[in-house]
């Protein structure tokens, strides 16, 4: 996935300067950080895990008692909505890489359930170690190309 970064100057007065960002450290990023453990927190939380998705609605939901917090009102409204999408895209990326790891995990946990001990393939199989060693000879002599000597 491309990214395009883009830059802007902020020319404003200092007061203008000062007030964004207090707008910003004081109360946005203090609502952030609330609805991202909110939802960490969801009963429904460990269901979204295991899908690798959220629904985007439940963050906005979150969002509305919040607004009326003394925490965090007074804000303009573009930066609750600017809070909602922030949450809803660290999680969206969280979450579908949590999901592509449990993938990964259950693959090598397969893979290495085929691994056994002789010990295991003799009980499994009911037979001794050496006919499962000659059936396998057997099986591989057609695939093994003849050794040259030059």
């Amino acid at each position: 996935m491309s990214q395009i970064t883009i830059q802007c100057r902020l020319v404003a007065s200092e007061s203008s300067r000062q007030k964004l960002w207090e707008l910003m450290a004081e109360l946005n990023t203090p609502l952030i950080n609330e609805l991202l453990r909110q939802v960490s927190q969801h009963p429904e939380f460990e269901t979204w895990r295991q899908k690798g998705k959220h629904p985007t609605s439940i963050v906005k939901e979150l969002c509305e008692p919040l607004k009326t917090d003394p925490s965090f009102i007074g804000q303009p409204g573009r930066f609750y909505t600017s809070a909602i999408t922030t949450v809803n895209y660290i999680y969206k990326s969280w979450l579908a890489l949590m999901k592509r790891s449990q993938f990964q995990l259950e693959g090598k946990i397969r893979w290495l359930e085929m691994l056994k001990s002789d010990a295991e393939l003799v009980e499994a199989s009911g037979v001794t170690l050496e006919s499962l060693r000659a059936k396998a000879a057997e099986i591989l002599a057609p695939l093994t190309p003849p050794a040259r000597y030059g």
